[in-house]
């Protein structure tokens, strides 16, 4: 935030040798050029407020009487009214001064999980603290501009943080936006406004929700007793790796960890147990959207219960790539295209998937918005 401040300051400065280069002004005419001097609307914005307006109405009226009588009385006073609102202004842009912040957003983020967004407040002056300042916020969720107040003030090369919840109500893009700092300091006569508008994209993953899933029903057996050297499931272990987020609890190496003063994972080989491949592929003509809302709901709780036992090779959605599921990245990679999954035609071309013919996991629609699990055609569950 602080390089885009002194590009937007460098911009608005006349002064500046290179302002009237070539290639340095967009805007060539004399008049836009002379008004975005005197009135930066990108960088600091100052407006007054009600009890400001009254101030200058109540000025202007003890001004009328002062000259009307010739009291000095009267014209103390209206030195005083505008000293102070100049006093105000002068506060105000102090208060401001080399103040800098950073939102920042949660990296993973769910349907109906509550998330918490964070600005990050930074004074970088040397004497002047910062005080009475609030932050606009909003998002996706709630368009309605949420004011986030800094409760004390903001001592000189302090930082603190401030933090705001939302709840995502569907699957895809969502925004989160950061109208910029805000302050009525010191007497409450004018509103100063600081920063443009920023943003945050991130991308709502779909809600788990509950299936049935019995891949042996038919009687075929996937445990074959032989150890892979591949993490997996079973009791050998295999590695030692460090603590990533979402890992079990159960596979934590504590004398490892004692040892390295930090969270140590145990890497188990996987068993004799075959891998499945799963494929998200909905046809348009065939899925509904209350379909295909079921559809990612269920990949995605599916395809993270077989991470987590260890039975999960790979992934596609149709019209990609198939990716090979190692770790959470290729996992989280798989629930970021779920969230941005909309109707699309099925795969003409099967030859990209002769390495997919065991063990592969399809779905079909079935009922209103129910969805029917099958694995190499046969049926095998059902959410």
């Amino acid at each position: 935030m602080a390089d885009s401040q002194i590009v937007m300051r460098r911009w608005h400065d006349w002064t500046d040798p290179d302002f009237f280069m070539a290639g340095r002004q967009r805007e060539r005419r004399l008049i836009p050029l002379f008004l975005r001097q005197i009135l930066p609307e990108q960088l600091q914005r100052t407006k007054l407020t009600l009890t400001g307006w009254m101030l200058i109405i109540i000025s202007m009226g003890i001004g009328s009487a002062a000259y009307n009588t010739a009291s000095n009385i009267l014209f103390m006073t209206l030195s005083l009214l505008l000293s102070s609102l100049v006093l105000s202004g002068i506060l105000s842009r102090i208060n401001f001064k080399k103040m800098t912040w950073l939102l920042k957003v949660p990296e993973h983020l769910q349907v109906d999980e509550v998330g918490m967004a964070e600005v990050a407040l930074n004074n970088q002056k040397r004497i002047f603290p910062s005080m009475c300042i609030a932050l606009q916020v909003s998002s996706t969720a709630d368009k309605s501009i949420k004011r986030l107040y800094l409760k004390s003030a903001l001592s000189a090369g302090d930082s603190k943080t401030l933090e705001w919840t939302f709840l995502p109500k569907r699957r895809g893009e969502f925004k989160i936006y950061l109208q910029g700092l805000e302050s009525k300091f010191p007497f409450g006569f004018l509103l100063k406004a600081l920063g443009n508008k920023e943003e945050e994209t991130l991308w709502v993953w779909p809600a788990r929700i509950d299936y049935e899933f019995k891949p042996t029903a038919d009687g075929r057996r996937f445990q074959t007793g032989i150890s892979r050297r591949k993490a997996g499931s079973g009791n050998d272990l295999l590695n030692l790796r460090n603590y990533e987020r979402g890992d079990p609890p159960r596979l934590i190496h504590w004398k490892a960890s004692a040892r390295m003063n930090k969270l140590m994972m145990r890497q188990l080989a996987q068993e004799g147990e075959s891998g499945f491949h799963l494929r998200v592929c909905p046809d348009s003509d065939q899925w509904s959207p209350a379909h295909i809302e079921s559809l990612c709901s269920l990949a995605c709780a599916l395809s993270e219960d077989l991470f987590h036992a260890g039975r999960l090779e790979s992934v596609q959605i149709a019209g990609e790539e198939a990716i090979a599921v190692r770790g959470l990245r290729e996992l989280h990679e798989f629930f970021d295209g779920l969230s941005k999954l909309e109707q699309v035609l099925p795969l003409q071309d099967d030859g990209e998937l002769d390495s997919w013919h065991r063990n592969l996991i399809t779905f079909r629609p079935c009922g209103e918005n129910e969805v029917t699990i099958h694995v190499d055609g046969a049926q095998a569950g059902q959410a």
